[in-house]
């Protein structure tokens, strides 16, 4: 190994210090991941541990995908999303719409991170983790499905079906947020007219 390969490996500080910087994302990724707020925790312990462990075999360029890949392989192995509910729906004989899909996903990853999460953590154990890791960790279906050990089928059916629905989530939220402006709004017309 070369000198400029060992000054571009991680150090256990690199790792303490990620985890810090980035406690907003992976918070967000791990308790979306687990809906369970006191297992994100546990998880996120397990993830910076497993780090500190081969912290010198990662490059400083790869340090956060690695660790947010250790945080998603810990949700997985705790959670165990293919034994859900979901994973042993039958599939729909009907295929599934490749415009559709986009559509759906353009309008559920523009909403505002908290509510993308709430309406996540709605949703069956296997649609979150299919979520995650299609729409914004940004997985291969294959990847995904092995990552889970599901069906491919399975995964993009549960992954086309979670983004209808965040869709619909989405809709209700703009007309939440659309009536809570527009109330605001009259009340301070009807208040300025006094």
């Amino acid at each position: 190994m070369t000198r400029t390969q060992k000054l571009n490996k991680c150090t256990e500080g690199d790792y303490r210090e990620l985890f810090v910087t980035w406690s907003e994302p992976l918070h967000w990724l791990c308790y979306t991941l687990t809906g369970d707020e006191g297992l994100s925790e546990k998880m996120l312990e397990a993830a910076l541990e497993q780090s500190l462990k081969g912290a010198d075999q990662v490059f400083r360029g790869w340090i956060v995908s690695w660790a947010r890949r250790l945080i998603i392989k810990a949700c997985i192995h705790s959670v165990q999303p293919w034994k859900s509910p979901l994973a042993h729906e039958p599939l729909p004989v009907l295929p599934l719409s490749a415009a559709s899909l986009e559509t759906n996903l353009d309008v559920a990853l523009s909403l505002p991170a908290r509510v993308l999460r709430e309406s996540l953590l709605m949703q069956d154990a296997l649609a979150r983790f299919v979520f995650v890791l299609r729409a914004i960790e940004g997985y291969s279906r294959r990847d995904t499905s092995l990552l889970l050990n599901i069906d491919d089928r399975l995964c993009e059916w549960v992954y086309a079906r979670t983004a209808r629905t965040l869709n619909k989530n989405a809709e209700s939220f703009e007309t939440v947020n659309f009536i809570s402006f527009v109330g605001e709004n009259s009340c301070e017309a009807a208040l300025a007219g006094d």
